[in-house]
């Protein structure tokens, strides 16, 4: 089938999915980051090494570099709420779809 002769409730079904899947796949990468950013603050705290400390205190700042970036890329879940307002939007009678004039 193809796009154009697709329904629209399939193609808003379609588009919810690819949302949730990005958005779920920003989420555990998120995950990762602050895992990854916790464990090297407690692996910065206890380095004897002043040269190891430089390193792991890089990687730190590279994880909230991250971290910030993708939080300021989460329109997606935005674009979400909009979709799922959508679909319940064309499920739900308009008052004025009936004929009935304002």
């Amino acid at each position: 089938m193809s796009q154009l002769t697709t329904a629209p409730e399939t193609s808003e079904l379609a588009r919810l999915n690819k949302l949730s899947v990005s958005i779920r796949g920003k989420l555990q990468f998120m995950d990762y980051l602050v895992r990854a950013a916790v464990a090297d603050v407690d692996r910065y705290h206890e380095e004897p090494d002043a040269g190891t400390r430089i390193f792991i205190r890089q990687l730190i700042e590279m994880h909230a570099s991250n971290l910030s970036m993708e939080g300021e890329n989460m329109r997606l879940i935005g674009e979400l709420c909009t979709t799922l307002e959508e679909v319940l939007n064309e499920d739900v009678p308009h008052p004025l779809r009936n004929g009935d004039s304002e």
